[in-house]
């Protein structure tokens, strides 16, 4: 609620909220923040390293509102993710996954 105030309140939406305000738990992935150099393991372990680094920071920002513990999975960032996704379907509130720069990472994958 705190967040919502601070990023929309000067706005009209933060002003005069929908029913939707403050339903959605929020996660956040930076594709460019995957190291794109190495071999095909080096490069898949970067990508379970950021997702599974988002999911933690997932449970740290939503943990009191979470009634299941998440498990991190080291080795494979998938079963962490669904993990999260198992406990957020045990609440009344729907999962909002924000992929910023996707693109970048394939460009440098594939370059």
């Amino acid at each position: 609620a705190d967040e919502f105030q601070r990023i929309f309140g000067h706005l009209k939406i933060g002003q005069t909220p929908t029913e939707k305000h403050n339903r959605y738990f929020i996660m956040r992935w930076d594709f460019s923040m995957i190291e794109s150099q190495g071999d095909t393991n080096a490069i898949r372990q970067s990508l379970h390293n950021h997702i599974n680094g988002c999911v933690q920071s997932f449970i740290t920002c939503y943990r009191e509102r979470l009634p299941q513990k998440i498990d991190v999975n080291p080795n494979d960032a998938l079963l962490s993710f669904r993990s999260a996704l198992d406990a957020v379907n045990q609440t009344p509130h729907k999962l909002y996954l924000f992929i910023d720069e996707y693109d970048n990472f394939a460009n440098e994958v594939l370059a």
